[in-house]
């Protein structure tokens, strides 16, 4: 018989939590100069086109969930 193999969360990847560091430390770093327009939002969408999933980028930005930067990707209906 077959071993079941327990897929891991990505989230626990110490390579992938180093990753969301280094990515988080940079968007903190360029928050603080609002002259040239970087912020949370500029910040999710520049993430977002380089295909990390609504979750992974909420996650990076210290969100609870995909709920929370949806209005920086999506904007508003209606």
């Amino acid at each position: 018989m077959a071993k079941k193999v327990r897929k891991k969360k990505q989230g626990d990847d110490p390579a992938v939590r180093r990753l969301d560091a280094l990515i988080r430390l940079f968007i903190e770093t360029n928050r603080t100069k609002p002259k040239e327009g970087f912020n949370e939002a500029s910040a999710a969408r520049i993430l977002k086109s380089v295909g990390l999933t609504p979750t992974e980028i909420a996650r990076i930005l210290g969100k609870k969930s995909a709920t929370d930067i949806a209005p920086y990707l999506y904007g508003k209906k209606g």
